[in-house]
């Protein structure tokens, strides 16, 4: 699997969350900081773009705003001050007619750390983008993102999943990121990514990036951020979540793909790290998507 394929699996962890903003006249609102990826795709009107640190930026139809980290930011119907925006986001009225139409998204982790290539790029990106196929996505997404029809669970992550891989791309592309990787780092990350079951230690990944054990150790960690045991295990931890959240897989069959020895010892570490157990995990998300 390669690394953008690798960065978007990582947030399909997340639950999937869409909202259609429509404002008119003179408005302000706030989205707040998360834990995962988020991006808004303007249909409509000249919105300001209001970071929580530089200058606004005026928008227009057809601009992306791509928020690969999660940080504070908002919107406005005029330049102003982050300081001066509403605590939290403000609903859209969706009033009619209106003057500016954008749709938001986001994958929202509920534990974890997003893909070391989505924390590697800006706070907040930009694009401006004629591509048919991201211009034909943003429709979809903007159809979807109410949550009103059957269906929608399903369509909402696939269509978002395909907009993040068009999105990396098109970063790769015009300005060079996300940020190349070590070699053999990057060949070690898709290994872990691609046998999330396999039992490795640390001297096999070592043998597999072809340095000593030492080296290894630190060079991954000044790649990841995350010791190599820690990188291991909330990879195995993250792809648990995703199945919990989108298959009906028995915890002892996620237990076995996922490398632990028994289910109890799969559960004991999800709930470490997610702070609830399997079994709760995988009802909560189906009461909200089912609500």
């Amino acid at each position: 699997m390669d690394m953008i394929s690798e960065a978007v699996a990582t947030a399909g962890a997340g639950r999937a969350v869409a909202v259609r903003n429509r404002y008119a006249g003179s408005w302000t609102t706030r989205f707040p900081a998360i834990n995962g990826a988020g991006l808004h795709i303007v249909r409509q009107g000249a919105p300001f773009l209001i970071p929580e640190h530089g200058d606004p930026v005026r928008l227009g139809p057809g601009d992306i705003v791509f928020v690969p980290q999660g940080p504070p930011h908002g919107f406005s119907s005029e330049p102003r001050p982050f300081r001066d925006l509403p605590p939290e986001r403000v609903p859209s009225p969706d009033p009619d007619p209106y003057d500016v139409d954008f749709v938001s998204c986001c994958y929202h982790l509920d534990r974890g750390r997003a893909h070391e290539l989505l924390t590697g790029l800006p706070d907040v990106i930009t694009l401006r983008v004629d591509d048919p196929g991201v211009r034909g996505l943003a429709d979809l997404l903007g159809d979807h993102a109410p949550g009103q029809h059957p269906g929608d669970d399903v369509a909402l992550p696939a269509i978002m999943d395909l907009l993040l891989v068009r999105l990396l791309r098109i970063c790769h592309d015009r300005q060079g990121v996300p940020p190349s990787l070590d070699p053999a780092i990057a060949r070690v990350l898709t290994s872990i990514q691609e046998n999330p079951g396999k039992p490795f230690s640390v001297r096999q990944l070592s043998a597999l990036a072809r340095m000593s054990p030492a080296t290894f150790a630190r060079r991954f960690t000044e790649a990841t951020g995350e010791t190599p045991g820690a990188h291991l295990t909330r990879r195995r931890l993250d792809q648990g979540a995703r199945l919990l959240r989108h298959t009906d897989l028995p915890l002892a069959a996620i237990a076995e793909r996922l490398g632990y020895a028994t289910e109890f010892s799969f559960s004991a570490a999800f709930s470490r790290e997610y702070g609830t157990a399997p079994g709760r995990f995988r009802r909560r998300h189906r009461d909200v998507a089912q609500g």
